[in-house]
């Protein structure tokens, strides 16, 4: 039997070459799947991971000292050990620490609170000028502390458990500078500054003795990405709910979540992708086994005739086919990885651990992919026994088959009720898939298939109709007299499983053009929401002191204006707040029609007043009976660091009075005046007016105010929302008196430097406030206080807010905010075509650079829908399909070559003309795949208009935009060239 069959197999190479392919087609899909579900989910974690503040990351665990005055480095010794039975977290490095707060004496009178810490790799985290605290009694103070309290190295510092408390010297041997604030180092919140000073950070020796009091210990660690994905089942959450009496921090639940739900999505989204394109290749499968079932039709009826066995026969056909399909099965287990890695960029391993895991987790991450390998196999292994047992099914009728039939040379052209019965079933399936996604539940049930459905089913109906069509028009068109068209649709009727191998190519060609559709829908969708929620192609999140520290070093960064915007966001206010440099947002802000007009510079009443000198002197007259205090206070244009200028008491009369300027070397500008409002002899309030004539500055020396400046009006305004100092506009300057009312204020008090036109200009999305009554629109940023603002536009959505906000120019509200620390999260939004540079002088401007996130790299995170969540998996697999289909027309015309010839021999004995006969030579099957090929479009775009509009992309519901084109004419036009030219070149190639 052996012989039997090899020499089968050698005599008939072409039809098991064809059969092999057939087979490592789905088998390499298959295969594939298991090692991109891996690959992919391993490099979507770590883009996750990656994108979220490395404080999110981070698990803590405090426990309170038990003071006593034992050693504190066997009492942090035996914590770890603790923790580490209680919380057991493989791969996880801890840092371990002691912190307890206590008082500080401040040289000169006073006391503050601060933070006196220890913590291990303490002096790797910071820029540190002097030496690391080495023993007990020595600490490291950061700069700002050291500043504060006018210490230096090698000085001391006292400390004490309370106020009351013995005083405990510090010798202070390094200053330090935190080498990056946003590391995951610093997320626990002992060892930052709470309500007092940046900590002292010592040694755990200065502890010893309890002078300072138990301190809290704190442990600390960043956990790896196999914890946070749950590889080898490994659950976090169950880990800290057991971890007994222990204080945990655990910020990672979001993170995990949704973690765990990209990987149910990408597991859906390569399911919906491989499911279809099996199914069309065993189907296909079987269509090759029809094809060439003439073949071994032939066989079966001579062994038959020799006697053999219908056991004996059915294992000789089964085995003719066994090796091509293992061998075939064997192809697409090797390149399953292969093609994986390759849509994925990341090479497979079976025992790669992630750096910092050991023992068992090392072990957990080799069973991992242990896993992937072992799905693979059997992924591999499954499309090998489905076709096997789709070519067993048809070897049965051949053994079961009259000797008779079998060595017929025509076998009866009948149609039996099985074919009918899956025609049924897959419109079915399409009607059901079609209802679904037009539902309220799109992805329930069948209805994240429906595209791939209705295409399937239309694809059958017009084979139906082809068939129909084909045997009608050949009959008319050679009663006419047209030969060629006649003979050419005849053939194409006639020729056994024509109707269903045009089921088969469009069915492949429909696949593709729906995946390439929805492909580039989600992409641009992706794209859009991702623009929408940054703002900007690349938004840096960054630390700075101020929104005038912000501003100055974007522009000193980008001077051109080109690259680079700060703005700001306030999602804390009703309604929250994005503010954005309106002179620089239209070069760098990725602006769309939805957003309303683009930000434009804010109209300012006067330019600000520049103070660039060493001091100041201001002619004034004091109209009181008693001495006034005046002080101007500025803002340093660089730092935004607030400058005060007291004049001190000024008698009542005419004076000039001078004042030291610090700070205002690189510019400050004016932001109010200050006059308090004191008792009069009578103990009333003073009310008398006191008017402003003349500013100047000294080094260099130039008039700043005139008296006709001071008595513009529009220069001038008083607090927003309340009474404040009377303004009086004359020749001789601006008189300010105290307005009528008890007492004073700071607000009561104060004139404020109008550089911006008053109420600010903005854009609203969604309903206003309900505060904003009888005209009175403020909004009230945090720590800035009301703003009165006017809405010139009303747009749908806005970036990075959606359809609930408020757009304004965040360098007119840094004017209006004046000297005020405001809150939001300040960002720095570039340009696609931004140089790195610019980001290296944001840093060098001053700015800390806490997250950069990208556009592109948003969109890859976003949760896009059905199989479209598999990626660029999803399209392989549809291309796969198409390549399936351009096999089998290669057998069939293959085995439609010799009775093609037979035909042609025969008519043109009948008188049929050489040309005429030439013409038809290559034409049935080519028929068919040209019409294979429309058809597939066809049935793509009524699928399309089947299906209709889905209302998000997104699992999570997303819709703020609109849902961008699903089926245009590119991804048609693709499709149905590149699958004829498939179809084309393989047809012709076995045809030749």
């Amino acid at each position: 039997m052996f012989r039997i069959v090899a020499g089968a197999v050698r005599f008939r190479a072409a039809q098991a070459l064809t059969l092999l392919i057939l087979t490592a087609l789905p088998a390499t899909v298959a295969a594939a799947a298991p090692w991109y579900v891996r690959l992919a989910d391993a490099r979507t974690a770590e883009a996750a991971i990656g994108a979220v503040p490395a404080g999110d990351r981070m698990v803590t665990v405090h426990q309170a000292g038990d003071g006593s005055a034992g050693d504190p480095v066997l009492a942090l010794d035996a914590f770890r050990d603790a923790v580490a039975s209680a919380l057991p977290m493989p791969g996880a490095q801890p840092v371990l620490g002691l912190a307890l707060r206590s008082t500080i004496d401040i040289p000169g009178g006073g006391r503050d609170q601060v933070g006196v810490v220890s913590r291990d790799g303490f002096c790797d985290q910071v820029r540190l000028a002097g030496r690391c605290p080495a023993q007990a009694g020595e600490g490291a103070l950061s700069t700002e502390t050291a500043r504060r309290l006018g210490v230096r190295a090698d000085d001391r510092v006292t400390v004490r458990a309370n106020p009351e408390s013995a005083p405990e010297p510090i010798t202070v041997t390094g200053i330090y500078q935190l080498a990056d604030p946003s590391a995951g180092y610093w997320a626990d919140p002992l060892f930052r500054a709470g309500s007092g000073l940046d900590p002292i950070f010592t040694v755990p020796a200065t502890f010893s003795g309890g002078a300072l009091g138990p301190p809290t210990l704190a442990w600390a660690a960043e956990l790896p990405v196999p914890l946070l994905r749950g590889d080898d089942g490994y659950d976090l959450g169950e880990v800290v709910e057991s971890a007994g009496g222990f204080s945990v921090t655990d910020p990672t639940g979001p993170l995990r979540a949704a973690l765990s739900g990209e990987r149910e999505r990408l597991v859906r989204g390569v399911l919906l992708a491989v499911v279809p394109v099996l199914l069309l290749a065993w189907f296909a499968i079987g269509l090759a086994g029809r094809y060439t079932a003439r073949d071994r039709r032939r066989d079966a009826g001579l062994l038959r005739l020799r006697g053999v066995t219908r056991t004996r026969l059915h294992a000789l056909l089964a085995c003719q086919e066994t090796p091509a399909v293992l061998g075939g099965a064997l192809l697409g287990l090797i390149a399953g990885p292969v093609a994986a890695t390759l849509l994925t960029g990341t090479p497979p391993t079976l025992d790669q651990a992630p750096a910092g895991m050991t023992g068992a987790a090392s072990a957990g991450q080799g069973a991992w992919d242990a896993g992937a390998a072992l799905l693979s196999a059997g992924a591999a292994a499954t499309v090998a026994v489905v076709t096997l047992l789709t070519l067993l099914v048809a070897d049965l009728a051949l053994a079961r088959a009259p000797v008779a039939t079998l060595l017929r040379r025509v076998t009866p052209a009948r149609r039996g009720w099985a074919a009918g019965l899956v025609d049924v079933l897959l419109v079915t399936v399409a009607v059901a898939a079609a209802y679904q996604a037009r539902s309220p539940s799109p992805d329930a049930g069948v209805g994240a298939l429906a595209p791939a459905a209705v295409a399937v089913a239309v694809a059958v109906l017009l084979a139906r109709l082809i068939a129909r069509a084909a045997d009608r028009g050949g009959g008319a068109a050679l009663r006419s007299g047209r030969l060629g068209a006649g003979l050419t649709l005849v053939r194409m009727s006639r020729q056994p499983g024509a109707d269903r191998l045009f089921a088969l190519t469009a069915a492949a060609v429909a696949l593709l053009a729906v995946a390439l559709g929805a492909a580039g829908a989600s992409r641009a969708a992706r794209l859009d929401r991702a623009a929408a929620e940054l703002g900007a192609d690349r938004v840096l999140t960054v630390r700075a002191a101020n929104w005038t520290a912000l501003t100055h070093a974007v522009r000193v960064a980008d001077p051109s204006g080109r690259y680079a915007a700060a703005a700001v966001i306030d999602r804390g206010g009703n309604p929250p707040l994005l503010a954005v440099d309106a002179t620089r947002a239209p070069a760098v802000a990725a602006w769309r029609p939805e957003y309303g007009p683009e930000p434009v510079p804010q109209r300012a009443t006067t330019e600000p007043l520049r103070v660039d000198g060493a001091r100041l002197a201001v002619r004034l007259d004091n109209g009181r009976a008693i001495a006034a205090s005046l002080e101007a206070v500025l803002r340093a244009e660089d730092t935004g660091a607030t400058v005060r200028v007291p004049f001190g008491r000024i008698p009542p009369g005419e004076h000039t009075v001078t004042a030291g300027v610090t700070g205002c070397a690189a510019g400050c500008r004016l932001v109010r005046w200050e006059l308090p409002t004191l008792p009069g002899p009578d103990g009333a309030p003073d009310r008398a007016p006191v008017t402003l004539h003349e500013l100047r500055q000294r080094g260099p020396d130039r008039t700043l105010l005139t008296p006709a400046a001071f008595a513009d009006s529009t220069r001038w305004r008083t607090a927003v929302g309340g009474a404040g100092l009377e303004l009086a506009g004359g020749p001789d300057g601006l008189a300010l008196a105290a307005a009528p009312g008890e007492g004073g204020g700071t607000s009561r008090d104060t004139v404020y430097a109008a550089d911006t036109a008053l109420p600010l200009a903005v854009s609203l999305a969604g309903p206003a406030p309900a505060t904003w009554r009888f005209d009175e629109s403020r909004l009230e940023p945090a720590g800035v206080g009301a703003v009165p603002v006017r809405v010139t536009a009303t747009p749908a959505v806005l970036p990075v807010l959606g359809v609930t906000g408020v757009l304004a120019d965040l360098n007119a509200l840094r004017l209006v905010a004046g000297d005020a620390a405001p809150g939001g999260v300040t960002q720095v939004w570039l340009a696609p075509d931004a140089p790195e540079s610019v980001v290296d002088a944001l840093r060098g401007a001053g700015l800390t650079l806490l997250a950069d996130d990208s556009v592109r790299e948003r969109a890859g995170r976003l949760p896009a829908r059905g199989a479209t969540a598999a990626g660029p998996f999803a399209l392989l697999t549809a291309v796969v399909g198409v390549l399936v289909a351009a096999a089998v027309t290669a057998v069939a015309a293959a085995v439609d070559r010799e009775p093609r010839r037979v035909m042609l021999r025969a008519l043109r004995a009948q008188g049929l003309s050489r040309r005429t006969a030439a013409a038809t030579r290559n034409t049935g099957t080519a028929a068919i795949a040209l019409s294979g090929a429309g058809g597939g479009v066809l049935a793509a775009m009524l699928a399309r208009w089947v299906t209709g509009i889905p209302d998000s992309l997104f699992t999570d519901g997303w819709r703020l935009l609109a849902v961008p084109e699903m089926l245009g004419p590119v991804p048609l036009l693709t499709a149905g060239l590149a699958a004829l030219l498939v179809l084309a070149v393989t047809g012709w190639t076995a045809a030749r």
